[in-house]
């Protein structure tokens, strides 16, 4: 039997994809988010910088003014928003995900990838586009997925909240070898050919009712250097969340992680229970792991001139400016809050209510 890097492209085409050349690609990006406000703006221009066609955000129980921000966005077609409020207690994301996974944007899409708003592709291929990595047209991929590891940055040292790219503020990132250096996130196709999607990647085939089957040619994993990983399966009992050092890489595309973003920001995880599993994650000892990388990494500084010019377009949306404005100022409400402190008191928050103001925002 061929290997994988030397499957017959066409054949894998009309066994497979079923799609014209002519046809675009939907490439979709999914996100869970709660209390994001403030970095709403610069995740969605950034997906939208790399070329993902649709931009899928679910949101819960929030208790700043992202849901807003995320419906102006939707209003303007660049975001699809869906609520998905969660009781006290229950698992978050999984649900969150589920009500994603019904949404045209991901049934239809070719390509998916699931992440968070702290998390920025990178790509290091082209033009740094998502189709540098995955091609413009079906049979330029011999894969069903790939797999990108995380580049994770800690604090930097920048204690205060600042309105400012959170991927132009960080710049000393953590190494390949270290545990969270495995971890991966995965793009892969046809979300309707899985049962679910998951944070790290699919969950279980659905290739049955679509005539497929997990033997056919391309239907592998590969790393963000095009190398086959033989020992993934989204069947697997506890499925794949990284990469053992033989298959970790940051060639062609990393993605980067900014786990802790300012001292500030992640004094608001600090207690919480993590979305995921519901368990108390965000420690000390999570910090000072997030917090070791010494390594400058300024890679995704590339993009400033075409993420500068992508940004001003969203912020001069109708009611985007005020509405991030105003989140920025619910960001410093609940940072003061949980510190027990008066918001009144930070002259950062009157500059941005200011700021609405000056939108036209409330008084």
């Amino acid at each position: 039997m061929a290997s994988p890097g030397l499957l017959d492209l066409g054949r894998i085409k009309s066994q497979l994809w079923g799609k014209s050349p002519e046809q675009v690609l939907r490439i979709t990006v999914i996100a869970s988010m709660r209390n994001e406000g403030p970095f709403i703006v610069e995740w969605v221009t950034w997906y939208r910088m790399l070329g993902f066609t649709d931009v899928v955000v679910v949101t819960n129980n929030c208790t700043d003014h992202s849901p807003e921000l995320l419906d102006a966005l939707q209003a303007a077609g660049w975001v699809h928003h869906l609520r998905c409020d969660v009781k006290p207690g229950r698992r978050i994301t999984h649900r969150k995900l589920a009500a994603a996974y019904e949404h045209k944007a991901v049934r239809r899409a070719d390509w998916a990838l699931v992440c968070d708003a702290d998390e920025f592709l990178v790509i290091h291929k082209g033009e740094g586009r998502i189709t540098d990595l995955i091609g413009k047209t079906p049979e330029e991929a011999p894969f069903v997925a790939m797999a990108f590891n995380w580049r994770v940055f800690g604090s930097c040292g920048v204690a205060r909240f600042k309105d400012a790219p959170v991927h132009q503020q960080f710049a000393l990132a953590g190494k390949l070898r270290t545990p969270t250096g495995a971890m991966i996130k995965v793009i892969h196709r046809q979300p309707r050919w899985f049962k679910a999607l998951r944070e790290h990647g699919p969950r279980s085939w659905n290739l049955h009712r679509y005539g497929r089957s997990p033997d056919d040619p391309g239907m592998h994993m590969v790393n963000a250097a095009g190398k086959p990983v033989p020992y993934w399966t989204p069947e697997a009992k506890r499925y794949i969340r990284g990469l053992s050092m033989a298959y970790r890489t940051y060639e062609g595309a990393q993605m980067n992680h900014y786990m802790l973003r300012s001292t500030e920001s992640f004094s608001l995880k600090q207690g919480t229970l993590a979305p995921v599993a519901l368990t108390n994650r965000y420690t000390d000892a999570y910090r000072a792991a997030a917090n070791r990388g010494r390594t400058p990494d300024s890679s995704a500084f590339r993009y400033a001139e075409s993420f500068a010019a992508l940004q001003a377009r969203a912020m001069a949306l109708p009611d985007v400016a005020r509405l991030h404005a105003q989140c920025c100022a619910d960001h410093l409400r609940l940072i003061a809050e949980k510190a027990g402190r008066r918001v009144e008191e930070d002259d950062r928050w009157h500059g941005f209510m200011a700021q609405v103001r000056a939108a036209g925002g409330a008084a």
